[in-house]
């Protein structure tokens, strides 16, 4: 803890110093306090969403005040950069007056570009059902593969008003019409849908399945000539969360042939949300 302390007294030495806008708290309201000019906005650092966001007068407790961008946040931490040298701040949110602070939250709540988001990502395929039928020399099979998808939320901040959405990518080379094959709809064909999130403290995890693929598969042994074979192919799946229509974590099973691809919403999923380190205390008899 005194650590910490310390931390947080050397970062707002050094932001409200010299070199920073360090106007001190005036002994007369209509007195004007000297601030250092905003330094311009780089695009690369900051895609402003908002006209405030351009630059910020950011104000501590004890009434210092600095110009300066907000970058990003991570927990009750904000990135700033302030004007005049560009250098780069981590501060606590509670080092600001409560003005300041709320004006902080308040733009963690409706940019979602504003918190560092950090998910824990991953995708399991798994076979549903089979059923082969065959006549002839002809085998024709089907397969109903799904994925479960597990999301934890490792960032430090609360996940709100956020979406789910995933592509199974999968090549239609064979189709079934009773006992006979049929060419199927072609490469790259996909399976997907959004889902609305329930809110996700830090380290709260999700997990659901997806609706099957079906895939196919035909092979044909002639007694005389060559062998006939076709399959369908899953490629791997694209899931994407996002929060006020911006994308906020991502991950590939393939990265290779998630490229392009349309989004297509169908089917209801349910979603259970778990907590397991909190649910190991509340299994704990007094």
């Amino acid at each position: 803890m005194q650590h910490r302390c310390f931390i947080a007294i050397l970062s707002a030495t050094l932001l409200f110093s010299a070199g920073g806008a360090s106007a001190q708290k005036s002994e007369s309201l209509s007195s004007k306090k000297e601030r250092v000019k905003v330094a311009a906005v780089r695009p690369e650092i900051l895609r402003p969403r908002f006209e405030e966001d351009l630059h910020w007068t950011l104000r501590d407790q004890e009434g210092r005040e600095v110009e300066a961008i907000l970058l990003s946040a991570h927990g009750d931490t904000v990135k700033i950069q302030r004007a005049g040298d560009e250098r780069q701040f981590d501060v606590p949110i509670s080092m600001f007056d409560s003005q300041t602070e709320n004006r902080i939250r308040n733009w963690m709540d409706r940019d979602p570009d504003a918190v560092d988001y950090n998910f824990d990502i991953s995708a399991t395929k798994e076979l549903v059902d089979s059923e082969q039928f065959e006549m002839s020399g002809r085998s024709l099979r089907t397969t109903k593969w799904t994925y479960r998808i597990t999301i934890a939320n490792q960032s430090r901040n609360e996940l709100s008003d956020a979406t789910v959405e995933y592509r199974i990518i999968y090549d239609d080379n064979i189709a079934f019409m009773r006992t006979a094959a049929v060419p199927g709809k072609g490469k790259s064909q996909q399976d997907g849908q959004a889902v609305d999130l329930p809110e996700m403290q830090f380290n709260d995890e999700i997990e659901f399945e997806t609706p099957f693929v079906e895939a196919h598969t035909y092979e044909y042994k002639a007694t005389r000539g060559p062998r006939d074979f076709a399959k369908d192919d899953i490629k791997g799946i694209w899931i994407r969360i996002l929060r006020q229509g911006e994308v906020v974590g991502e991950f590939k099973t393939n990265e290779s042939v998630m490229n392009s691809y349309s989004w297509d919403n169908e089917e209801d999923i349910d979603i259970k949300i778990t907590n397991k380190f909190r649910d190991s205390f509340e299994d704990i008899e007094p």
